[in-house]
């Protein structure tokens, strides 16, 4: 059975926090939830930012996709960055990340993007494995990032 996805909203910023903490987590990642709060509220907002997919699995929330939107010279104009993707543990190997993934693909071609970049963690060779089983290409950069406070 395939997963189902749908386009998070304001009214879904319950499930959507609690699955975004599930996720940071599990990997470590710093979570504050009040600052998650804000920026989930400003981004489900606001649909110039990007657009949050709920992955649901017989009806269960499993996980989420989040897309935040860009422009590139290099790549031809708009884009869309995989900020996050998260399927829960019990849920992976059943094939959903590829649907998910495939199915985000469709969109980004219906929406007219001219890219869909992602990045994974490097000691994650599967998801990598995945990705570009996907059709996505490592192009042999670093990411480097300045946060600012």
């Amino acid at each position: 059975m395939s997963p189902t996805i749908r386009q998070a909203g304001p009214a879904d910023l319950e499930p959507i926090q609690s699955i975004i903490k599930e996720f940071y987590d599990l990997f470590g990642y710093p979570y504050e939830q009040e600052r998650h709060r804000r920026m989930l509220t400003e981004f489900l907002a606001n649909p110039a930012l990007g657009s949050i997919w709920m992955v649901y699995h017989e009806s269960a929330l499993v996980g989420y996709l989040a897309l935040t939107n860009g422009y590139s010279f290099e790549f031809g104009g708009h884009y869309a960055l995989v900020d996050e993707f998260f399927i829960r543990e019990a849920y992976r190997s059943l094939g959903l990340g590829r649907a998910v993934l495939t199915e985000i693909q469709q969109k980004a071609r219906q929406s007219g993007l001219q890219a869909l970049h992602l990045q994974t963690e490097s000691y994650n060779p599967r998801a990598k494995q995945l990705y570009e089983s996907l059709g996505f290409r490592d192009l042999n950069r670093s990411i480097l990032s300045w946060e600012i406070d």
